[in-house]
């Protein structure tokens, strides 16, 4: 499933979806950021305050931030693991 189709499911229609529905789409893909690091990544993608709601820009910013974030990790232990062979 992509993004925008995933987004469009929570949103049930709408151009926005809440923090809660946020929550809901990142677990249906296997992504589960504590609530202070929902609230950081938000704020650095742009969220003003806790009342903002998230639009489909801010949901694929997050995303991509998210995953940009995980391959870092995984590329910096793979990187630990090589230097202790």
């Amino acid at each position: 499933m992509d993004l925008k189709t995933a987004f469009e499911a929570v949103s049930m229609g709408e151009a926005f979806v809440n923090t809660e529905s946020l929550k809901a789409l990142f677990a249906d893909m296997q992504i589960y950021p504590t609530d202070e690091q929902l609230m950081e990544l938000l704020e650095t993608c742009g969220k003003r305050d806790e009342e903002d709601f998230i639009s489909f820009e801010l949901f694929a910013r997050s995303v991509a931030l998210l995953l940009e974030e995980n391959a870092d990790k995984i590329s910096t232990s793979s990187q630990h693991e090589q230097n202790q062979d």
